[in-house]
């Protein structure tokens, strides 16, 4: 997708958080509550892993976080012994953009510019907020100016992410490289066009939506990048409630869109398919998943135990 980087930024931001895996939200979130009985640690140290089976067919699943801080180490003997044989490596679903996107993409932009500089659509507190926060990221409040509040909270949680040093790519980079040198075919849950969505949530951005949308972004600056790091770290000793533990930040926002709601549980419900359709024939296959995904209430481990398929958690594995 061509555009002006700050505008390439958010929409990779939005799409990314619809992948992402964190704490508790509002009610209206599909991913607010998780599944006490899935939420253990791992019996080996090392990320967790569930297990999913039918027969003599099995599917290995392993939940990760939306992004690694750089510097946190995880082992990956188990991921490379699991993919060693395995029919089939699944991942989550990817978002394409096609030709047509590149116009629409331009015509959203419009969408997200601000009619002024946005100190002047902040209440005292909020802008307070804003200002210090962008101190605290050391860049210029100018920086933002030029977007609506919701776009600009986005901004600052990409500056964030990228000032502790929070790789977007990992684990999900490292697992695909491991199953390319296993020669394991890696296969997306399902494939999404981004831009209908994005369009639609652009649409829903009222003054209300943009001051809490703005409100959450700052909330996870000012949690500061420890907390992001303690999750990781979690995550790499397989710690899974641990794991869950860092500021979800605009994703609480999102979870007041219908459209947000409904796209997670369709993601949901097609990683879950994806997992029961390796689930038909005997082998062993590898599933990736976002973890707060996988272990939600009506996710896509619910789903599948729904479904009859057994379901082994990482105490038992």
């Amino acid at each position: 997708m061509t555009g002006s980087a700050p505008l390439r930024l958010a929409l990779a931001a939005v799409v990314a958080v619809l992948l992402a895996a964190a704490a508790p939200a509002p009610d209206n979130d599909p991913e607010a509550t998780v599944v006490t009985e899935l939420v253990v640690p791992a019996k080996v140290v090392g990320p967790a892993w569930w297990r999913v089976s039918q027969g003599a067919a099995t599917v290995w699943v392993m939940g990760v976080p939306s992004g690694l801080p750089r510097g946190v180490e995880w082992g990956n003997a188990m991921l490379a012994a699991r993919l060693t044989g395995a029919r089939r490596l699944i991942v989550p679903p990817a978002y394409g953009a096609g030709l047509g996107d590149v116009v629409s993409a331009f015509a959203l932009r419009g969408k997200l510019k601000a009619q002024a500089p946005i100190e002047a659509a902040l209440p005292a507190d909020l802008r307070a907020r804003f200002l210090a926060d962008s101190a605290l990221l050391h860049r210029s409040p100018d920086r933002y100016h030029a977007w609506k509040p919701a776009v600009a909270g986005l901004l600052m949680l990409g500056d964030f992410r990228k000032g502790a040093g929070i790789d977007d790519g990992q684990p999900l980079a490292a697992v695909r490289r491991l199953a390319g040198r296993k020669g394991v075919k890696v296969t997306p849950a399902a494939s999404y066009r981004a831009m209908p969505f994005l369009r639609t949530l652009a649409g829903d951005l009222t003054v209300q939506v943009n001051l809490a949308c703005l409100d959450d972004s700052l909330q996870e600056v000012e949690a500061g990048p420890a907390r992001v790091r303690a999750a990781a770290s979690a995550w790499a000793r397989g710690d899974v409630r641990g794991a869950l533990a860092a500021e979800r930040g605009f994703e609480k926002c999102l979870a007041s869109f219908p459209e947000f709601t409904a796209q997670v549980r369709r993601t949901m419900a097609d990683e879950a398919s994806a997992i029961a359709r390796e689930l038909q024939a005997p082998g062993v296959s590898v599933a990736v998943i976002p973890l707060r995904s996988l272990v939600a209430r009506d996710g896509v481990l619910s789903q599948l135990a729904a479904r009859g398929y057994d379901v082994r958690t990482p105490a038992s594995n």
